[in-house]
């Protein structure tokens, strides 16, 4: 129903001429019921009379109210109070007069101001359920919609007269959707309220994310209808996605930053000796072209060449170390505590690829370690097992993290359920630039490896061909380390 339904029902009962009109009747039947009983109850008319005063109260209001207590007192001392059939009463009579009265006036008072807080209370509901910045719809057991407002319309679409006492669920759960929101209703019957984020279908067929809370409202002990609240949240979605995309988008970022300044260290470190070996080689071959070959500076030119290829080897070397290189804050860290970050911040990733994480953590002792470092190794991790579940396209993807501790070590295991690893991969994915993604770079685990074993831990991958284990180390902190 409307509010301006309800609002209707006040006008016809305020019009002044049927207020009066409907206390002069109600005193008037009053009047007929208890000269019929008093033959047979000599007292019935002092029900009759209260109830009509009440009636007319409730309905009329005051003015009519004490309208009818006015001649239903007439009524009363001129019919029932001898001396009967005048306006003239005896001594005895008095008392019996203005107790009479003062019941009606007072059962007539209390009927119009209960009556009056229950309508200013309607008037204040109306104003809330209309004015409420959340949509509401109200359904009845059946599910029949019986009351939206007007952001409700505003969101889905529908007014007030397309969807009253039509069934909610035909009109804004989707078809693929109707056995989440069978599954809600049957907890709204059994007494619970029920909170989730969904998604539900407008007018025009379009979808809208929702954030929607149902409330049972129980009269008597009896489920009688419920309260649907929705929010529209999919700017909020929208924006927690951009977010998210931003940051895979600066992880991406970071790494080919990473990769870039490898391979402009690379360009810088081993041009010169490079550039030594082509020029000693160059001159080998003259001194060799001589007639008798000068064997001597050919000899002297190849050791050059192996000097400054030795040169360039060890300048690749420190290169392959360099992303482990910086300023670490090492400081003593939960390894559990490290997991849950990394999980909370890939939640929306891990949606996404519809994978179920299950998570065994045990009760660690303190690692020290750089927070920022290990979460890196960690977010790594997760995603390539997501990427791999996502390639493996099974029916269940499920992504299992335990962590334990053994004989002075903090142990990670990070298991997926995708494409798995051979044993020839297991040897290979640590290398850099090696991947098996289509738009990888190679970088993630040579990464994480370097960093794992500069706090001193030990990172692996076990082949499987069901799925892959990569489990990491970390040695336990000692008092000392603690102290620092």
């Amino acid at each position: 129903m409307q509010l301006r339904e309800i609002r209707a029902e006040p006008r016809f009962y305020g019009h002044v001429l049927f207020r009066y009109g409907m206390a002069l009747g109600l005193v008037v039947i009053a009047l007929s019921l208890s000269l019929l009983l008093h033959p047979y109850v000599s007292d019935a008319f002092i029900v009759f009379f209260l109830a009509a005063v009440m009636i007319v109260g409730w309905f009329g209001r005051t003015g009519p109210g004490l309208f009818s207590v006015a001649i239903s007192t007439l009524a009363v001392d001129y019919f029932f109070i001898v001396p009967r059939h005048a306006f003239v009463m005896e001594v005895e009579g008095i008392p019996y007069f203005f107790s009479f009265l003062l019941s009606a006036g007072c059962a007539s008072l209390l009927a119009s101001t209960r009556k009056q807080a229950e309508d200013k209370q309607r008037v204040h509901f109306d104003k809330l359920f209309e004015q409420s910045p959340e949509a509401i719809m109200l359904v009845d057991a059946r599910d029949r919609v019986q009351r939206v407002n007007e952001e409700f319309s505003r969101i889905f679409g529908y007014t007030s007269n397309e969807i009253v006492d039509g069934v909610s669920l035909s009109f804004i759960v989707p078809p693929y959707l109707h056995d989440e929101a069978l599954a809600s209703r049957t907890r709204l019957s059994l007494g619970e309220s029920v909170s989730m984020e969904t998604v539900r279908m407008r007018k025009d067929g379009s979808v809208v994310q929702v954030s929607e809370i149902a409330v049972p409202v129980a009269i008597g002990g009896e489920r009688m209808s419920y309260y649907y609240i929705f929010r529209d949240i999919t700017e909020n979605k929208r924006a927690a996605e951009a977010l998210q995309r931003a940051h895979a988008e600066l992880v991406h970022l970071s790494r080919v930053t990473t990769v870039g300044e490898l391979v402009t260290s690379i360009a810088h470190e081993v041009n010169q000796p490079i550039a030594a070996v082509v020029t000693n080689g160059n001159a080998a071959s003259r001194w060799l072209a001589q007639h008798p070959p000068n064997l001597d500076e050919a000899r002297d030119a190849l050791e050059n060449i192996v000097r400054d290829a030795t040169r360039a080897g060890d300048v690749i070397g420190r290169i392959r170390t360099m992303v482990q290189k910086g300023t670490a804050h090492m400081e003593p860290l939960d390894c559990n505590e490290v997991i849950r970050s990394v999980l909370n911040l890939l939640d929306a990733e891990i949606r996404r690829g519809e994978v179920r994480v299950s998570t065994d953590l045990g009760k660690l002792p303190s690692v020290i370690g750089d927070r920022v470092q290990l979460q890196q190794v960690m977010l790594n991790l997760i995603i390539n097992a997501i990427d791999a579940m996502s390639a493996a396209n099974r029916h269940a993807n499920i992504l299992s993290i335990l962590s334990s501790s053994d004989e002075g070590f903090v142990r990670v295991q990070v298991h997926d359920t995708g494409i798995g690893i051979t044993t020839e991969l297991a040897s290979r994915i640590f290398n850099p630039f090696f991947t098996t993604k289509p738009d990888g770079i190679g970088m993630g685990l040579t990464i994480s490896r370097s960093i794992i074993e500069s706090h001193g831990g030990r990172l692996w991958a076990v082949p499987n061909e069901t799925g892959s284990v990569l489990s990491f180390t970390l040695p336990v902190a000692g008092e000392s380390d603690e102290a620092n």
